[in-house]
């Protein structure tokens, strides 16, 4: 049986997939159309039929707000006076040259048409078309509890927030918040989310990845050799790279956005020879950028597994895919897609590793990867554990409870999104993204700073790290409260006996003690 053969069957297991369903967005619309632009602009609508409500807003001299989506849209014109007025409608439609609105993603209901487009027959159908209920899928679905945006009152990672092109994503900041109305399921908040907080709901990954490995699984079983992937958009049709390619195995996503190291990854680990995103001018820019920065990611790391790099590429405008000169099928995986997107990547690189056994046990990776560990200076740090408390991943532990002072590391948790950096007082940590190849290594928690216990000098009990009484001496061995060596020594005591040296000290409890000049002999 040829590739062709082959792939008609392949294709046919792709479009009888079923995937979960997911909740839905509704939307109510009135069908009451603001019609923002000058007056000339304004004039035009008058050809617009008489069934369509339309409400004429001047945007002439002042500064217009639009803010909502389909059914709620709220247009506020402040004059040079500063004085505002708010109109509600349903729909916007904007007749400047330039829209008012300036996002890649559009809201649902938000039409612009500026005058040298004027006199389209579908406008005039679209927006007759505005009034009832209007429904969508939930395009994605958010654990704050494993999200890296924000710990102890600081923003530490916005990655979803800048990537998403619809700008449905505000921080709380201590996690983000996600307007459904306006997620247009772009997908790159899923993609570039360090976490996996975000995961992307129809389809899921889950879905996308079964559906993936029975597309390959068919085609491997059916005779077909070293097949390509190509993941497209659904506004791009992949007719000329199917008759170019006989091994060549489409599969449209709802959005390219969506498409990250898990699902790559994956399509190698199910036994695809190559995998290529096909970006098409319907692509948003700051996705294309993500896409590219997480093909960056898999190409190193192809590069440590020793395969050929451009095993994972981008195209566009239909040019002729890289040529794969080190050809290395892996192997296909039985196992299903995990919900989670470490996960997910996680279990295709350990199944590469096992299956082709690269002569490297890691691989170093671009700053932006968020994989890597974290590295501690020993003569900075105090074991004060502030980096514990700010690791959103749970990648640094306190290790205190063994009885000696140590921070412990799991590099698998490790998200490199820069919490502990900004958190540690001593500026003793940096982040070096890269990934390792060993499973044990890769989960194992390992010290990464220690300490000796302080004893108390009173009761000897030990109570903190050694570095960290040594260094609050240091600091305040001139400060005014300081000042003798009965009060200095205190600081090499324990909570209870400090409490208990303190009443017991006549220049403490005596009224000996001026602020300004420190303790009087």
């Amino acid at each position: 049986m040829t590739n062709i053969d082959a792939r008609q069957q392949a294709l046919a297991a792709r479009d009888s997939f079923e995937f979960e369903p997911t909740s839905l967005v509704s939307y109510r619309s009135s069908g009451q159309v603001i019609a923002l632009g000058d007056d000339d602009a304004l004039a035009k609508c008058a050809d617009l039929s008489a069934t369509i409500g339309i409400g004429l807003v001047s945007t002439a001299g002042g500064r217009v707000q639009i803010d909502g989506y389909l059914g709620a849209y709220v247009v506020t014109v402040t004059d040079q006076h500063d004085n505002q007025v708010a109109y509600p409608g349903d729909a916007i439609l904007d007749l400047n040259e330039n829209p008012l609105l300036a996002r890649e993603m559009l809201p649902p209901g938000y039409f612009h048409v500026p005058s040298r487009d004027w006199g389209n027959p579908e406008l005039t159908a679209e927006l007759a078309d505005l009034s009832g209920e209007f429904q969508k899928p939930k395009y994605f679905d958010y654990d704050a509890s494993i999200c890296a945006h924000g710990v102890n009152g600081n923003i530490t990672c916005r990655q979803c927030i800048d990537a998403c092109p619809a700008e449905a994503i505000q921080s709380l900041v201590d996690r983000i918040e996600v307007n459904p109305y306006l997620c247009q399921g772009g997908g790159s908040c899923t993609t570039v989310c360090p976490s996996g907080a975000i995961r992307y709901l129809y389809p899921s990954l889950r879905d996308n990845g079964k559906r993936l490995r029975e597309m390959l699984r068919v085609y491997q079983q059916q005779g077909g050799k070293q097949p390509v992937i190509l993941f497209h958009s659904e506004s791009y049709s992949p007719q000329m790279y199917l008759q170019a390619y006989d091994n060549l195995l489409p599969l449209e996503v709802e959005e390219l956005g969506s498409v990250g190291m898990d699902l790559c990854l994956s399509a190698l680990a199910y036994g695809a020879m190559q995998v290529v995103l096909h970006v098409d001018e319907q692509v948003p820019r700051s996705t294309r950028d993500n896409l590219g920065a997480q093909v960056e990611w898999v190409q190193a790391l192809l590069v440590g597994l020793g395969l050929d790099p451009v095993s994972v590429s981008l195209c566009s405008h239909d040019a002729a895919l890289p040529e794969v000169e080190t050809v290395a099928v892996v192997e296909m995986a039985i196992y299903d897609m995990p919900p989670g997107k470490r996960n997910a990547i996680y279990q295709a690189l350990d199944h590469i590793v096992a299956k082709l056994k690269p002569a490297m046990d890691r691989v170093e990776l671009p700053v932006t990867a968020p994989f890597g560990e974290a590295v501690i200076d020993a003569e900075k740090c105090t074991l004060c554990m502030a980096c514990v408390g700010s690791c959103p991943g749970k990648a640094l532990q306190d290790g205190s409870n063994r009885e000696v002072p140590e921070v412990f590391f799991i590099e698998s948790n490790c998200l490199q999104c820069g919490a502990c950096v900004q958190t540690c007082p001593e500026d003793a940590i940096t982040l070096q993204p890269r990934l390792l190849f060993d499973l044990e290594a890769r989960n194992r928690a390992r010290a990464l700073n220690s300490d000796t216990p302080f004893a108390c000098i009173s009761c000897g009990k030990p109570f903190a790290p050694t570095s960290v009484i040594h260094k609050m001496q240091q600091k305040l061995k001139d400060h005014h409260m300081f000042g003798s060596e009965r009060a200095l020594d205190r600081l090499k005591m324990c909570d209870n006996c400090r409490v208990v040296d303190i009443v017991q000290d006549p220049e403490a409890m005596g009224g000996q003690f001026d602020p300004q000049k420190g303790f009087r002999p």
